[in-house]
């Protein structure tokens, strides 16, 4: 009895080394604590921004020790004074990310960057002179480890010590109105609606419009830029029907609305029922649904 107890202690003691020697050289995702952004060439020269510009970044590899391939992004900070520290919320982060370790950082991203750094959302306040800017670089492998932010680690920060920016900054999206109410002038930009403020890139349109009841009638459509009639079923023309002519004679209801849909095209909206005054338009490119509706 006491040899199969003492046969049993040995298997479970065996078992259990096997075990730690398994967790022992089971591969683990490494937690890095430095990678080093290098200083560019012309990190010293000026950097004139353009849409058609870059600026070329190169860095180390950090060690997650699986041969992970991290999600970098490029920040800018207003450049400190040599030794001063800087604080995450001193920098902004840059359209784009990469899984590359050089980069070409495109002129218009580091543009809008700096102007969002610099609080400069209108083309009175820009300033385009040449100013330092701080660059880092963020590594990440959050989205695939089961404890986010465990990989998350930054760079050190590189002086570029002269950046000529542009103004480069997204501003809601336009729909020109066409018709009989801009006098049928493609090149009449007075009369729009757009995006709001807070859904610059969503594709919802929304504005108000004076109609007389003869204008509705004669027709009216949309276009996403001037200077161009456009081809059918293309745009930058945006219309009830694809064809040009091939127009919707539609009313609204009792409640002075319509619902319907649009296409990339030059069919126009023909409204015969039309009261005359204020129509509030609202289109939305994603479903490519519109409505009009009489407001007072």
């Amino acid at each position: 009895m006491k040899k199969i107890f003492s046969l049993i202690t040995l298997a479970c003691a065996l078992l259990a080394t096997f075990t730690s020697c398994k967790e022992d050289t089971e591969p683990r995702i490494g937690v890095p604590t430095h990678f080093e952004l290098n200083t560019p060439p012309l990190a010293s020269s000026t950097y004139i921004l353009s849409p058609t510009s870059s600026i070329d970044l190169s860095w180390s590899q950090p060690d997650y020790g699986l041969g992970l391939v991290p999600t970098y992004s490029v920040e800018i900070a207003k450049a400190r004074a040599e030794g001063d520290a800087y604080s995450d919320t001193d920098w902004v982060a840059l359209d784009g990310t990469y899984t590359q370790a050089a980069v070409s950082v495109p002129g218009e991203a580091f543009a809008m960057g700096v102007c969002n750094l610099f609080g400069y959302t209108d083309p009175a306040n820009f300033d385009d002179s040449p100013r330092p800017v701080a660059v880092r670089v963020k590594s990440d492998i959050a989205n695939i480890i089961t404890n986010p932010g465990m990989a998350l680690i930054y760079s050190n920060p590189v002086v570029l010590q002269s950046v000529v920016p542009y103004f480069a900054v997204k501003l809601p999206a336009k729909l020109y109105v066409i018709g009989d109410v801009s006098g049928w002038d493609i090149n009449n930009g007075a009369i729009f609606i757009s995006e709001p403020d807070n859904g610059i890139g969503s594709n919802v349109f929304s504005g108000t419009v004076e109609f007389t009841a003869e204008q509705a009638a004669n027709g009216f459509r949309f276009y996403t830029a001037l200077g161009n009639w456009g081809d059918n079923g293309m745009l930058p023309s945006i219309g009830s029907n694809a064809n040009d002519g091939d127009n919707a004679t539609v009313t609204v209801n009792n409640e002075g609305v319509y619902n319907g849909s649009c296409v990339y095209g030059k069919g126009n909206w023909n409204i015969t029922n039309w009261p005359g005054g204020k129509m509030r338009i609202t289109i939305d490119l994603n479903s490519k649904k519109v409505v009009f509706e009489h407001v007072d």
